[in-house]
């Protein structure tokens, strides 16, 4: 499958209707979901898949897989999330893939992809008060924190690029 985007270290394609396991090592990890809702259950994670790959058709994007560029291991997902008024940057990384810059490294991919090829003049990322490594992967791209709001029920910050 062609790459979506590439940077130094890593390669991001789409998500296929066989990538389940995949998306459960991430969706179904309570450290690498502690700052969303719940954790996914494998059925939850199915219905995570079908609504990414609905909205590949629908916007061209969302999660994509992030994958290591010499070895293809799998990384994690990130992507650009259409909400109704906002793009955001959004991913979640392996807990063996963190504190290596790979979250960065893959926001910032998905970050010049939104404003290159999609055109977006704004795109946002919404972090949990308490995930100080989302913070840091915001403001190391330039975002600054522009308000707080509730998403979902709880607290997060809103950066904006």
């Amino acid at each position: 499958m062609s790459p979506i985007l590439e940077t130094q270290r890593l390669k991001v394609v789409k998500m296929t209707p066989n990538d389940i396991d995949l998306l459960y090592q991430v969706s179904g990890d309570e450290e690498v979901t502690e700052f969303f809702p719940r954790v996914l259950n494998r059925e939850e994670t199915r219905q995570m898949l079908d609504k990414i790959l609905d909205h590949y058709g629908r916007y061209g994007h969302c999660f994509w897989k992030v994958l290591l560029e010499k070895s293809g291991d799998f990384v994690g997902i990130a992507g650009l999330l259409d909400g109704e008024k906002e793009t955001e940057i959004a991913y979640r990384i392996k807990r063996e893939y963190w504190n290596k810059g790979y979250a960065t490294e893959a926001a910032q991919g998905c970050k010049e992809y939104g404003q290159r090829v999609l055109g977006k003049k704004r795109l946002i990322s919404m972090v949990h008060p308490k995930n100080h490594a989302s913070k840091r992967v915001a403001e190391k791209l330039g975002a600054r924190k522009a308000k707080s709001i509730i998403f979902d029920g709880k607290g997060h910050d809103l950066y904006v690029y």
